[in-house]
Parts: C-alpha cells; structure tokens; sequence
C-alpha cells in the first residue's frame, strides 16, 4: 500500500508538470500586469514625485525645473540623460524575464529620486625603511578605483512604482549570484553591468560589480500590494525540484532521470526568456525605503593593459566605452 501511494504521489507530480508545460502554449493569454502598468513611470510628473517625498500639491517646480524631475523611464538613456543608471546584462533571461520587465521599459535599473553617491579612491605604496635613517622610501604599487556606494531614497504611491521597487530589489538579487546548477553558462561570475551618471565626466559606461546591497523594511511605514507575475519556467523547475526529491526519497533511478531533464529543459527556456508568464501572487511593498548599493569598477586585462595615462588625463575616455574613472 504505501508503494501503491507513492506511485500515485509521482504520478500527481508528473501530471502537475504537464499542467506547466500546457501553461507555456498559453503564455500569450497570461495575464502580465507589469506590461500594463510599466508606461505609467514615464508618465510620472512633479506632482506626483512632490507627493512622494510629502510636500504639499502646490509645491510643483515651474518653469525650467522641470526639466529636470526625475522619473521612472526613458528607455536607452540619451546622451543629455544625467539620472544614475545602472544597465542590464546582455543575458537574454534578464531582458525577457516578466519580473525585470519595469527595469527593460525604463531602459536600465534608474534610481528615479536623486540618490547620495560616494566615491573612493587610493594610491597604495610600499614602505621600505633601512636602519640608519630618518625617513622611509615609498614604492608605488597600484592605484585602486576603489568602492562606489550609491544611497538612493525610494518612494512607492501605487501598484506601478510598487512593480518598479520590486523589479529594483530582483536585479540586485540577481546580478549578485552566480551562474551554476542548470544555466547553460554555468560556471560564470556574477554579471558586470554599466553605470551612468551625471554626464560623460563623471561616470559614462563604467563597467562595475555590485559587491552588496541593504535595504531596510521599516516598520513605521504603510506598505502597498501588488500583482507580480513569474516566470513559468520557473515553474518548470519547481517541479524538476520536487520529483528530484522523489527519486532520492524512494530511491526510483528514472523518476532522477525525468527530473535532470526537465531542469535542463526549465533552465534553458528561462535562459532565452521562454516559458511565458504565471501569476506570483500579491507582493506588498513599503511605501518609503532607502536602497544602498555598493559597486565596484570591474575592468578586463585587455582593457588596462591598453590604458594611457597620456589619454586619460586630456579626457581621451570620457566619451568612449571604457569606462576609466
């Protein structure tokens, strides 16, 4: 009897697998609130960013201000864009993945209310001091592009800044992890992804790491709900997950067999931004928070081996895709 319920018991999973891959022919017909509500951060106005940070309605900037309000998209930034961008990676499953598409429609993750940056620097040196001597004799030794911290303030009215500050919190999460288990770069470090900021003399293209990140969940704050949708390959991969799970647990080598395949068959899909989208439920969200990232400039051999002092001095890398700073 219990071998009889465990085969039921494997036979429910199969089927629930099934159910998935059927929900990827219907991927077009999936609801994607994201899609729906992402145009609304390029409508944003004073008005409502005035309203986020508390000031009164009559408040509004007038006249040449306006320009320069901050919004939530834009697409790829112009060459007058001066708001802080950090991009996404060229891996299909960041452009394609539902739960990253308000960053995709803003054309980056864009800090939308002007964040506090610090920038690091240092020269290091070599003491050596030789007895007999009154002063020690410093050796170069490398010069360090050091930490960038970005502290930016985000403000949440409704479910569309609410998707932007969940989609913001995924692409941290996600470009601080490795590929491994089923991607089909499995192996590769965290992705380096491009700052920008403020104009070709502060940071243009700079190619950075993100070493850590802290956002607080305070609990003197309202917090707004939201739909979210996932990734039915995700799905897929739930239940590779689980019938893995049944083939140690009885012990049964082909059930091992159907679950490797359908996590390779998942991790593809999501790799290339296949397998449509499912419903993730309602997400709440804090309606005042603060992001702190800390990045860290990431350059190849190749790039640093070319560099020239000559160059950079007379503003030779300010325009182009190297990104020295």
């Amino acid at each position: 009897m219990g071998l009889f319920n465990s085969v039921q018991g494997v036979n429910q999973t199969i089927g629930a697998a099934s159910s998935v891959f059927g929900a990827i022919s219907a991927a077009n017909s999936a609801i994607n609130t994201i899609s729906e509500t992402a145009g609304s951060f390029a409508d944003l106005g004073a008005t409502d960013n005035l309203r986020s940070i508390g000031l009164p309605t009559a408040g509004e900037a007038v006249g040449d201000i306006m320009s320069a309000v901050a919004t939530f998209g834009g697409g790829d930034a112009p060459s007058n864009d001066w708001r802080v961008r950090l991009s996404l990676p060229k891996w299909p499953s960041f452009r394609k993945s539902p739960v990253l598409k308000p960053l995709t429609e803003a054309g980056g993750c864009i800090f939308p209310y002007t964040p506090a940056i610090t920038i690091t620097q240092s020269t290091n040196y070599n003491s050596t001091s030789p007895v007999h001597n009154n002063y020690a004799f410093n050796a170069f030794k490398n010069s360090d592009p050091g930490s960038i911290s970005i502290v930016a303030p985000m403000y949440c009215e409704d479910s569309a800044q609410a998707l932007y500050w969940i989609a913001m919190l995924h692409y941290l999460r996600s470009t601080s992890k490795m590929f491994s288990g089923n991607d089909p770069k499995a192996g590769n470090p965290p992705p380096i992804v491009n700052l920008n900021a403020y104009g070709n003399f502060v940071f243009k293209n700079v190619p950075v790491v993100i070493t850590g990140f802290t956002v607080a969940l305070e609990k003197d704050c309202d917090y707004i709900g939201c739909n979210v949708v996932g990734s039915a390959a995700s799905a897929i991969a739930g239940v590779a997950d689980n019938l893995g799970g049944l083939a140690d647990t009885f012990g049964l080598d082909i059930i091992s067999d159907l679950s490797g395949t359908i996590g390779q068959v998942a991790g593809l899909l999501g790799a290339f931004g296949i397998g449509g989208s499912t419903s993730g439920g309602v997400t709440h969200v804090p309606t005042k928070s603060t992001f702190t990232v800390t990045l860290k400039p990431s350059y190849s051999r190749q790039t640093v081996r070319k560099f020239s002092l000559d160059q950079f001095v007379t503003g030779g890398y300010m325009s182009g895709s190297t990104g020295f700073v």
